[in-house]
Order: C-alpha cells, then structure tokens, then sequence
C-alpha cells in the first residue's frame, strides 16, 4: 500500500483555522501534505520514512526552514476532517489542523 493511502488518509491541505483555506496569507497559508512532502509558510520536509501504525502514521522528516536542515519524527493522525500531528522530538502534544481541501480538489 501507498503511504498516506490508507483507510483515513493525512494527505491535502489542513490548517489551523477554517477561514484560512479560503484567505490564505503569510502564516495563514494552509500545510500541504502529500505521500512525500509536507510544504508549509517558509519551511518543507521531505517525508524519508513512513510507517503505518493503527491510529495513522509515523514519519521521519528532513525539513528545510529559513536556510537551516533539521531531522524530525512526526505522528499523524487523521479523520475526514481533522489531523493531529505530534512533533515526537518536541513535546508530545498534538497540534490539531482542519481539513481544506485533498489534493484531488
């Protein structure tokens, strides 16, 4: 199976606010996600490693922001409509996006 092509997959576009889907600027712009990558306001990750686990998935990301490359270690967790991702190098906590559009739209 694709990654990301699971049952509820984490892959379009998700923000933090629904009125940033349709009035995106700056740092309102909505977090991109794809089978590959995660683009976002001046920051993208390459998805390196990616591990279906049965609530979503597990990744392991290079990122590239504002000139510097850093590893992370992302999980992803999705519904139709929400997706929770955990910086698992960072604090535990899930930061929760709403869906905008899939990548179809």
């Amino acid at each position: 199976m694709l990654a990301g092509a699971g049952p509820v997959s984490f892959v379009g576009r998700w923000t933090a606010e629904a009125d940033w889907c349709f009035n995106p600027r700056g740092d309102r712009e909505p977090i991109e996600i794809t089978t590959t990558e995660l683009r976002g306001y001046e920051n993208r990750c390459d998805i390196q490693r990616i591990t279906e686990i049965s609530t979503g998935y597990e990744a392991a990301l290079k990122c590239d922001a504002e000139g510097e490359a850093r590893y992370e270690r992302v999980r992803l967790t999705a519904t139709k409509q929400t997706l929770a991702i955990t910086w698992m190098d960072r604090s535990d906590r899930p930061v929760r996006l709403l869906r905008c559009t899939t990548l179809a739209d």
